[in-house]
């Protein structure tokens, strides 16, 4: 069995608010391994027009993690990516090319703040989608709109969205009403990643391999290894 896919994961230091030292990252690095995963994003959070992306400094980051996992003898392949904060100068960036993709595919990993209205929401995917970029969203069980009016499903179906939901919300749930929407994304088959969120070994780490446990016992061994990564290339 292959190794799990990480497409969401905050483990170079000194970027963002993930690990702080080099020694953060590569106990980060540690656990992903000792995890089962095997390809893992490094998504650093973007917020266009507030704050940038440090090309040269994640190129330089992801090197220094490569290259530990190289002496730690880990099989890890690692990429290049971002978490993409929507905002009123996204658009901008987007026409111009400037959009950080994951693993130099065509893909964005993109989030909002957690009130974003629903046709916020909707303009910033098709937006997005004619400047040609294909869209990931980000821990969707944090947007309260995806929860009202069957929104989930009709974004799905206009735009092909892809969904992705963080391991600790299938661990731990978000309360008994947003858990009973969850499960019926599950269940219906809408959500496409579960990814860590990782930003530390200890308050918020990886969890890939008790998440894909839980979800083979409740949605079945397909669904859940495709889920994780099991049963996919790369995106």
């Amino acid at each position: 069995m292959s190794g799990y896919l990480d497409i969401h994961a905050h483990f170079l230091y000194g970027i963002d608010d993930g690990p702080r030292t080099r020694s953060d990252m590569e106990v980060m690095l540690d656990a992903a391994h000792a995890d089962g995963i095997t390809s893992l994003c490094a998504t650093p959070h973007v917020t266009p027009g507030v704050q940038p992306l440090n090309n040269d400094l994640l190129s330089t980051r992801l090197d220094e993690a490569r290259a530990y996992c190289h002496s730690q003898n880990y099989q890890i392949d690692l990429y290049a990516g971002a978490e993409i904060m929507f905002t009123p100068a996204l658009e901008r960036f987007a026409l111009e090319g400037q959009l950080p993709a994951l693993a130099d595919s065509g893909y964005v990993l993109l989030e909002f703040v957690p009130d974003i209205s629903y046709a916020e929401m909707e303009s910033a995917i098709g937006m997005l989608q004619r400047c040609g970029y294909d869209v990931i969203i980000a821990h969707i069980e944090r947007y309260e709109c995806l929860y009202r009016r069957n929104h989930a499903y009709r974004l799905k179906d206009a735009y092909d969205v892809r969904y992705q939901v963080n391991c600790s919300s299938v661990l731990k749930g978000r309360g008994l009403l947003k858990d009973h929407h969850l499960k019926k994304w599950f269940k219906n088959e809408i959500v496409d990643f579960v990814a860590t969120d990782s930003h530390d070994a200890q308050r918020r780490p990886t969890r890939m391999r008790a998440a894909h446990e839980a979800l083979t016992q409740k949605y079945g061994e397909a669904y859940a290894d495709r889920l994780a990564g099991l049963s996919r290339g790369l995106l």
